[in-house]
């Protein structure tokens, strides 16, 4: 058995008719590898051993059950603590045994580490045809892989299939592809072949859907990753390629040969880890314990107290005196509304407390704020924004679970300075007008870019910094068919009302310079003053000419502005095309009101300001 062992871990001495020759190695290897993360996860591990570890609240509970385990069944501990070690040994010796150059990065998952063995087991002309994760592409952890890939011109093709029946004892949120490609020691295409969303190979077919993508092309759409967009057709692709030679993405990371590009001013870091930080959270009937009194979503406790864990659990929290501050999560948050949801007042049979959306009379008052599960103390919260040099009474933060099928797929918020939870990553800029930022992140437009970069269900940081956003400097200047002194100013107003509808967002409005009282919540305005907004960004991310025409790009070539017009005429029609790829949008506004009433009123707004462009006269809002 270990000559075995030792064998397979040598192809050389396995196969010496292969690798001792002229041209070494297979001419094809064909593989379906292992899916698996190497570090073991410890909910996963604990089901249907101890499921009461397995069904822990958060991982510091976990892990004092597990901790117990040494005394109350000592077995099921060292199975534990052996498989540790395994995968800690595994983990280790592809991080540093420099075998695995490529992937033996971050979270490390089997199928990774399969695809560059099989890269390397073929010869000069040889080919890999493997099955894999679609994230192979996309994924920050595979970056290097992929981008590798790219330069030495060895991808062949990437055909991305979403699981609709292909495999029935595998779910349907499971994305894989099918992966061509050769060893990198020459040049096989200048081009690679791609395909995204297909349910059959009949799809391969479509040329509609069927594209090709060059390495200038990758590195303009995702510079700083070197990953590959996810488009549903050439019509997305040549739409995306013509807007990133217009707009530059919100970060650009430095390089050997570039300084970075940051014209925001942005960093990111999220506040409280739901998980790691579960031991700073105190609940509202904890709080109430402790004689807290609440007013709107924050608690104030008079003194310290110590106050018991929960049902169940013997344990006690101690809580501090004073101000405890409400903890957001993503499913609270919505574009200009930090009151999308709140938590039930009482759970289910199990304890669980579900969210619910807030009711029209909940949202037209201005006192009235959404409840979270958790309160932090204020302390925490001050020390976290101070450590990032944070002085606002407001954040931005967007969230961090969703899927490029969703209604929306990028959602942000500006949020009261309170606690935050991971999954709403935070942003700080201090760029002038940062303000501006978050309603560039809300409109349509920049969700239509957002959804090539998505290939799981998380908007992550690398992602974030790959979109393209308008840079702050066009805001600070005067557009001719805007009647006002720079487009900040036109801008100002519209932001404020939607954003400033409750009390909690005064420190907002001040620092926009108003301190009147929060404006009333009257969706049909709402909605009128966000289609004017979507509008206004198609056609700052979409330049036109008077006569409605495409404004051609500076850098941008013959070849590339005929391609471009061939599939979009017109800017007007790809602001059209874009809205028709939101189809859950599309089918609840047709459902409500028989037309499909966002896409006409943003596309009338957009038309009031073309015909302003056209005439050289301002602009009026309808």
């Amino acid at each position: 058995d270990t000559a075995k062992a030792y064998q397979f871990l040598h192809w050389e001495l396995a196969f010496p008719e292969v690798f001792f020759k002229k041209s070494p190695g297979f001419d094809v290897v064909l593989g379906n590898p292992p899916w698996e993360r190497i570090k073991i996860q410890e909910k996963e591990w604990f089901a249907g051993k101890d499921d009461a570890i397995a069904k822990a609240p958060n991982a510091s509970v976990r892990t004092r059950m597990i901790n117990t385990l040494k005394k109350e069944d000592p077995l099921l501990y060292k199975e534990f603590t052996t498989a540790c070690a395994k995968a800690a040994g595994a983990s280790h010796f592809i991080r540093n045994s420099k075998r695995y150059p490529l992937c033996g990065r971050g979270d490390i998952n089997l199928y990774a580490v399969f695809a560059e063995t099989m890269r390397h087991l073929v010869n000069k002309t040889g080919r890999v045809g493997c099955i894999l994760p679609s994230g192979i592409a996309s994924d920050d952890t595979s970056k290097f892989f992929f981008q590798e890939l790219i330069r030495t011109k060895s991808l062949i093709s990437f055909f991305d299939f979403e699981n609709k029946g292909i495999f029935p004892g595998v779910h349907s949120s499971y994305k894989f592809a099918l992966v061509t490609m050769g060893s990198g020691h020459r040049a096989l295409a200048q081009e690679a072949d791609f395909m995204f969303f297909a349910h059959s190979t009949e799809d391969l077919t479509d040329p509609v859907r069927r594209f090709s993508l060059s390495e200038h092309d990758i590195a303009t759409i995702n510079p700083n990753t070197n990953t590959c967009p996810l488009f549903r057709s050439r019509m997305d692709a040549e739409l995306t390629k013509a807007v990133y030679r217009r707009v530059p993405v919100l970060v650009r990371e430095a390089t050997e040969d570039h300084r970075e590009e940051n014209p925001w001013g942005v960093r990111f870091f999220r506040m409280f880890d739901m998980t790691n930080d579960a031991h700073l959270f105190r609940t509202k009937e904890q709080l109430l314990e402790a004689k807290g009194i609440m007013t709107g979503n924050r608690i104030r406790v008079p003194e310290e107290a110590t106050v018991s864990m929960g049902k169940g659990l013997v344990d006690e929290y101690t809580v501090l005196a004073g101000e405890w501050l409400p903890l957001y999560e993503a499913k609270m948050i919505h574009h200009y509304n930090h009151r999308w949801a709140t938590y039930e007042e009482k759970g289910n049979e199990k304890g669980e407390r579900k969210t619910r959306a807030l009711e029209k009379f909940e949202l037209s008052d201005p006192h009235f704020c959404g409840m979270p599960r958790y309160w932090v103390h204020e302390g925490e919260v001050e020390k976290a924004l101070q450590q990032m040099g944070w002085e606002k009474k407001w954040v931005m933060g967007w969230r961090d679970i969703t899927n490029s099928t969703n209604e929306r797929t990028l959602i942000g918020a500006i949020l009261p300075r309170s606690a935050i939870g991971n999954n709403i990553p935070i942003s700080i800029q201090n760029a002038k007008n940062s303000w501006i930022l978050p309603s560039i992140m809300s409109s349509y437009v920049c969700d239509f870019f957002t959804r090539f970069k998505v290939g799981g269900v998380h908007v992550n940081f690398f992602i974030l910094q790959q979109l393209p956003i308008l840079p702050p400097e066009i805001f600070e200047h005067p557009l001719p068919y805007i009647n006002a002194p720079t487009l900040a100013d036109f801008l100002k107003p519209r932001i404020l009302e939607l954003v400033y509808t409750t009390w909690d967002m005064q420190g907002f409005a001040k620092d926009l310079g108003f301190d009147g009282a929060p404006f009333p919540w009257d969706e049909e305005r709402r909605f009128q003053l966000q289609a004017e907004l979507d509008a206004l960004f198609f056609h700052l991310y979409l330049p036109s000419l008077p006569d409605g025409s495409w404004k051609k790009a500076d850098q941008e070539t013959d070849k590339e502005f005929s391609t471009l017009t061939q599939f979009c005429p017109t800017p007007r029609d790809a602001m059209q095309y874009s809205m028709d790829t939101f189809p859950i949008k599309r089918k609840k506004d047709i459902a409500a009101y028989g037309t499909y009433k966002t896409k006409n009123t943003i596309l009338q707004y957009y038309d009031a300001i073309q015909k302003s462009i056209a005439s050289n006269k301002p602009y009026t809002s309808l």
